[in-house]
């Protein structure tokens, strides 16, 4: 047989493409239907009330202390408006997963405070909050305290007080909000509504279809999330919807178009629902053209607070409770929401919590074993190999070097793409040219353990300890080159007949 070597390394390549694509789950989100369309693009709060616009105060800042029933001291800062008649309404700001101190949502605190509005930005009680392990019932606690803390403010009419929650804060608003009656309204900015899992599927297929990824990499996206984490993350399956289902309070719901991260009209849809089943018709809606997660444009070079929305959401607060029901109920920019956000299917168990990292580390630890055999097999001593591997000690230090590179490779462009879909940019040269680099690498580490497998054959009898080194390094190597394949990197028959 001519090229014997070729033909197993292609047959063997063919092998892990056909892999990659079996080994599932797969991904295919289904369309999204049921779409809103905005009453008008004018997104100004309906009602004949009379509200004081914004920058009618100046604003008093002060840091607080507050003691939570756990014994935790948080900090806060307050801001109130100077002059203001009577008592008047105030806000408790909750944070999303990016901020966690008081010195958070400067911009939107001060904006209110300058329309007549009190607000407290409070730290986020981290005894209750780490990136593995979140309870939002806790955590609405502590914010259900600082609520009650700002209802005895001075110049604050306790009736008047509500609860403004962004992104994972929305999370915990309704919490806070169906377990105290007397919170007099709601705000949900760019809420994920649905559970995380569900959410972060629809994040990453937005982010990497709008940066033009090869249809594999799609493909990662069930691989990455929709099976167990190690360590944790069960906060992830969160669903707020029982919550919501309990509230009785008006609530105004914001998202920006610009805003890639969110199902921005199905959960719109689902917060919609939610209320109506406890006979709440008190929302608004509004959509903001071009703002981003927090709500903010591009004005001269930098990220603010659209003024549309911060007018919009001072009048609502100060128009209530004329302003809770008055239309147009939804009104804005057109929102645009391609597909369904759903729970991705579930990997197997080799691929999924503790036994993928088991697998992967098992084969780095082999390969890395057999690496280091390769490195003391050429060694000699008086003309005598220090470790004699019958002439497989340079192909298996190849194979080694070979394999890892790929997982380099590989893991190099997942954070360059990550990076480039947070940053709202693209570049082609590392979208398109960065995958096939990794295709490339990975095709010659292929063909260096199937040198490494010819080597060890021909190198028969091998007994002992070499024997024992050679076999686990390729066993090894074949773990990581097989893990490698459960992402798609190597091209597929069955994916190009499809």
């Amino acid at each position: 047989m001519r090229h014997p070597r070729l033909i197993v390394t292609t047959i063997v390549i063919l092998i892990l493409g056909m892999w990659g694509t079996i080994a599932g789950p797969g991904w295919s989100p289904d369309p999204y239907l049921n779409q809103i369309i905005p009453a008008t693009s004018d997104t100004s709060i309906g009602s004949s009330v009379q509200t004081t616009p914004p920058h009618t105060y100046d604003v008093k800042k002060e840091v607080v202390s507050i003691e939570t029933a756990s014994g935790e001291v948080l900090n806060a800062t307050l801001r109130t408006p100077v002059g203001r008649d009577g008592d008047g309404p105030a806000v408790v700001f909750m944070h999303g997963t990016g901020t966690y101190l008081h010195t958070a949502f400067s911009q939107h605190a001060t904006l209110l405070a300058s329309s007549g509005i009190t607000t407290l930005v409070g730290d986020k009680p981290l005894d209750r909050y780490s990136t593995t392990a979140r309870d939002y019932a806790d955590l609405a606690d502590a914010y259900r305290e600082q609520w009650q803390w700002l209802t005895q403010v001075e110049g604050i009419n306790p009736n008047q007080v509500g609860v403004y929650g962004e992104s994972e804060g929305a999370f915990v608003a309704p919490i806070v909000a169906a377990a105290e009656p007397d919170v007099a309204f709601v705000v949900l900015v760019s809420s994920p509504v649905l559970p995380i899992r569900h959410q972060g599927a629809l994040a990453a297929d937005t982010y990497l279809r709008q940066l033009g990824v090869p249809e594999q990499l799609l493909q990662a996206i069930p691989r990455l999330i929709g099976g167990e984490l190690p360590g944790g993350f069960d906060y992830i399956d969160f669903d707020v919807s029982p919550y919501q289902q309990q509230m009785n309070q008006p609530v105004l719901i914001m998202y920006g178009t610009g805003d890639y991260s969110m199902p921005v009209i199905q959960g719109a849809n689902q917060i919609i629902d939610d209320l109506a089943v406890n006979g709440n018709t008190n929302y608004t809606l509004r959509y903001y053209k071009d703002a981003d997660h927090g709500l903010k444009v591009l004005e001269r070079g930098s990220r603010t607070l659209s003024s549309d929305a911060g007018r919009d959401l001072s009048r609502w607060i100060l128009g209530l409770p004329a302003t809770a029901s008055a239309d147009p109920h939804i009104a804005g920019a057109q929102p645009v929401q391609n597909f369904t956000a759903e729970r991705p299917g579930t990997p197997r168990w080799y691929a999924s919590g503790t036994a993928a990292v088991a697998i992967l580390v098992l084969g780095l630890v082999l390969t890395l074993g057999g690496f280091l055999s390769g490195l003391i097999g050429q060694i000699t001593v008086r003309k005598a190999p220090l470790l004699d591997l019958k002439g497989t000690a340079r192909p298996l230090v190849a194979a080694g070097v070979s394999v890892v590179a790929a997982w380099a490779a590989f893991l190099w462009y997942l954070i360059s793409i990550a990076e480039l879909a947070l940053s709202y940019q693209r570049d082609a040269l590392i979208v398109r040219g960065g995958w096939f680099a990794c295709q490339i690498i990975a095709l010659i580490a292929a063909g260096m353990v199937v040198r490494l497998g010819f080597a060890w054959w021909r190198a028969r009898p091998l007994t002992g300890f070499p024997h024992v080194v050679l076999v686990t390094s390729i066993i090894g190597l074949t773990t990581l080159l097989a893990a490698l394949a459960y992402w798609n990197v190597y091209p597929s028959l069955l994916t190009a007949l499809t």
